[in-house]
């Protein structure tokens, strides 16, 4: 069995680093959001677990179940990593009310206990620049999702005692609601059916509750919830946290990014009860919503296009949600799946809550069968037809009704994709081994010279999928200082030379990808709408070979003086076709 990747804890020097971050950066979505850059993670928690109403310590009021949260295990007020138990409380990032996403309900419902029925439940959320699929085979761990506290899992995968799964930490274990897994190896769509001529497939935990080793000997890193979340069917508060929105996105986001999201309905739901959070707000729980500045929220996708509502209006609960916005205004429908990217259409994934009047419905498109809450679903050929399946749920290790596995199937509460690790080579290190550092300022192996914050000098890697057709690439900078950083793309490399406090390697022609705000001392590119790496880059389309470093200013009056900027390490890319 291949083990999950960890998530890193951040060192002590970024948290610090963290610490000083003001306030209001993260009081409203109009600011940067800093993120790790491994696993940075924003999220939301169901009105019924006891996290409701605890106090926050970045913004004022107490935690809601409309407000999207983080985890805070050793910063103040900015968002960290998960991490190891015993952990603080989550932390607000984004209110839900006005100032935040801009739903009026849920500013009214503030600090209320849990299990309290006021119209403020956040179903799901995305920043819409979710990594999307290529065409072929995904590698393990492109989606990841949390489910709900009924959901059960299938059993298979084996996974090591160290990694529970949705089977292993669900059911009358009562830990899975609270936890975010990962897919195993997935085909594409259209997947052959039926799933189970294959053997069902499991998922691995990447992301706890309450990052403390559980009944099942699971241990990973956690967000600060409450656990276990025993299956108690009904309306009333129970002893533990259901995480239910997710986004890992990774990198800064940009100031003024809008938020996308969709609020909770009255849908017939046999393990849970609903508050009605859209219609109390004029919305249908089918629907995405757009909040940009913190202003009232507007309609970006109508549940028509999506498929749902076919039954009558607000019949259908939007329940997670995965987008990559093609920086386009408004919802341009993809005609057929992977035909979405930057300038073309927006993807848009999605699952429907339990008791929605389109679960058991033939779903539209190649994977005829009956739509199931574990489903990720994408829009329809045309308006009035069903969604089409794009992953079943026994793909994600996800129990179903179709199948036999579950009388009421596993419900897809929260979802997200993200990159695999990129396969790149570094070069032009800052370590010693090529030529010194110009004042004997030499960093750690494998990253670029030292500088002034960071003995270990500032690392660039990189996550995503390097082919021309099927671009996902995301370079990623950390331990720098200053408050913007440059990252550019060469053809060529020269031999290492001294540049500034740093050492260069890249050669012409070089190509300028974008100038980047410094966010708790790390960047990315491309991030929001950003020109993606092979366009911006001009990759031709056979692929190419290219190398890669990050700029940065570092202007201590004494260190290294007189220069004021330095480099990370290189990072060589092969692009594929």
């Amino acid at each position: 069995m291949v083990q999950s990747p960890r998530l890193s804890v951040p060192s002590p020097a970024r948290r610090a680093a963290r610490r000083a971050l003001p306030l209001a950066l993260f009081a409203t979505a109009l600011g940067v959001l800093a993120r790790d850059a491994s696993a940075q993670i924003l999220f939301s928690i169901d009105y019924r677990g006891p996290s409701n109403a605890a106090g926050a310590a970045c913004a004022p009021g107490a935690l809601g179940p409309g407000d999207v949260l983080s985890v805070l295990p050793g910063a103040i007020c900015a968002p960290d990593a998960p991490a190891y138990g015993p952990l603080p409380p989550a932390d607000l990032v984004i209110p839900g009310g006005p100032g935040g996403l801009g739903v009026p309900t849920i500013g009214a419902c503030i600090g209320l206990p849990p299990g309290a029925a006021c119209p403020r439940e956040l179903d799901a959320i995305s920043l819409g620049f979710d990594p999307f699929p290529p065409q072929g085979q995904l590698p393990a761990g492109f989606y990841v999702f949390s489910v709900d506290e009924c959901s059960v899992g299938v059993p298979g995968g084996a996974p090591a005692p160290s990694t529970g799964s949705s089977f292993s930490e669900g059911g009358g274990m009562g830990e899975a609601a609270a936890d975010v897994f990962e897919s195993l190896v997935l085909p594409l769509y259209p997947a052959p059916w039926p799933p189970m001529a294959v053997a069902p497939l499991s998922n691995l935990g990447i992301v706890d509750g309450d990052g403390m080793v559980s009944p099942t000997s699971a241990h990973y890193p956690g967000v600060g919830l409450r656990e276990p979340t025993m299956p108690l069917p009904g309306a009333g508060p129970r002893p533990g946290d259901n995480l239910d929105a997710l986004d890992l996105d990774i990198g800064p986001v940009p100031a003024g990014a809008p938020m996308y999201f969709s609020l909770d309905g009255f849908v017939p739901n046999p393990c849970t009860a609903g508050l009605g959070t859209a219609q109390a707000n004029g919305f249908l729980p089918g629907m995405v919503l757009q909040s940009t500045g913190g202003g009232f929220p507007i309609v970006y996708a109508p549940p028509v296009v999506l498929g749902l509502d076919l039954a009558g209006p607000g019949t259908d609960d939007l329940d997670a949600l995965a987008i990559f916005e093609n920086g386009m205004a408004g919802y341009q429908v993809s005609p057929a799946p992977f035909a979405w990217g930057p300038g073309a259409f927006d993807m848009l994934l999605f699952s429907v809550r339990r008791g929605s009047a389109v679960v058991g419905m033939i779903a539209s498109g190649p994977i005829a069968i009956p739509i199931e809450p574990g489903d990720i679903l994408i829009p329809p050929p045309a308006a009035g037809m069903p969604p089409q399946i794009f992953i079943p749920a026994e793909y994600l290790g996800l129990a179903t009704m179709r199948m036999g596995l579950s009388p009421i199937g596993d419900d897809l509460d929260a979802l997200d994709t993200k990159r695999p690790p990129l396969t790149g080579v570094g070069f032009c290190h800052g370590d010693g081994t090529l030529i010194p550092c110009p004042c004997g300022n030499n960093g750690a192996n494998g990253n670029g010279c030292a500088n002034s914050a960071f003995a270990a000098g500032g690392s660039l890697t990189g996550t995503g999928t390097a082919s021309v057709v099927g671009d996902s690439v995301q370079l990623q900078a950390t331990n720098m200082t200053g408050a913007t950083c440059v990252f550019f793309q060469g053809a060529s490399t020269i031999a290492p030379i001294v540049v500034d406090d740093g050492i260069g390697c890249v050669g012409g022609p070089v190509i300028r990808l974008g100038t980047k705000p410094v966010v708790a001392n790390s960047s990315a590119y491309p991030t929001g709408a950003d020109v993606i790496i092979s366009i911006k880059g001009a990759i031709p389309a056979p692929g190419a070979t290219r190398w890669y470093q990050c700029f940065y200013r570092n202007a201590s009056a004494v260190f290294c003086p007189p220069a004021t900027s330095n480099r990370t390490n290189g990072f060589e890319i092969v692009w594929a076709p």
